[in-house]
């Protein structure tokens, strides 16, 4: 399993992920021969990366070899830069601050079952990016969070997490890696109305409280 920082899954997200594998596997047909790609979207908070882990988790758990790709990964700035570009110019919050064609790209290794030995991977510390190799050969499924990934054409099963940022304040300040300003609910915002469009295209939606709504 491949993929950013290490989460610690709890109960509650283990068990949302078993529940996703029963409908992965029986109404998307998860774990033939073809490779799977599952893409994961919602607001800040909302819970996308440690779904992608927790089914992650569970696939490995079941044989099946899983990479995760975090959106966070591929963006232009590094997370401290890119956080004081936007405080200077909110116009540029958006997909296009992401180098969606790059992740487009990496989906594509995966999907001819090519490595790829120089991806990016966001270092928080040193606010940079860091080259990592991605071991997609090998790999039957493919998992893709981030706020934008169902504008990503090519994948398989498509889910949205419900919660806005709104409902999440709580379990952000916990996870205390945004910077708590004003100025970050006018972003949240804007994403919000960016994020929320994104629902018409899911196949699955999770709920604020990890159960599956549709």
């Amino acid at each position: 399993m491949t993929g950013g920082e290490r989460l610690d899954l709890e109960p509650a997200h283990l068990a949302l992920a078993q529940s996703l594998l029963g409908k992965l596997e029986g109404q998307f047909g998860l774990g033939r021969e073809e490779r799977t790609v599952v893409a994961i979207a919602g607001e800040s908070g909302s819970g996308k990366s440690i779904s992608a882990m927790a089914i992650a988790d569970v696939l490995s758990a079941r044989s099946i070899s899983a990479v995760v790709l975090h959106q966070d990964d591929y963006f232009i700035r590094p997370p401290r830069a890119n956080h004081a570009h936007r405080i200077g110019d909110l116009s540029s919050v958006g997909p296009h601050e992401v180098r969606l064609d790059l992740l487009a790209s990496h989906i594509a290794d995966f999907r001819a079952g090519r490595d790829v030995p120089d991806a990016p991977r966001a270092d928080h510390h040193s606010d940079s990016f860091v080259s990592r190799r991605l071991d997609l050969g090998k790999a039957s499924v493919l998992v893709v969070e981030g706020t934008y990934v169902l504008t990503l054409h090519d994948s398989d099963v498509r889910i949205f997490l419900e919660a806005t940022h709104e409902e999440t304040d709580e379990r952000r300040r916990r996870r205390n890696r945004d910077v708590d300003a004003p100025i970050i609910d006018r972003i949240l915002a804007i994403e919000h109305e960016i994020i929320a469009l994104q629902a018409r295209r899911a196949d699955i939606v999770i709920d604020r409280d990890f159960r599956i709504r549709t």
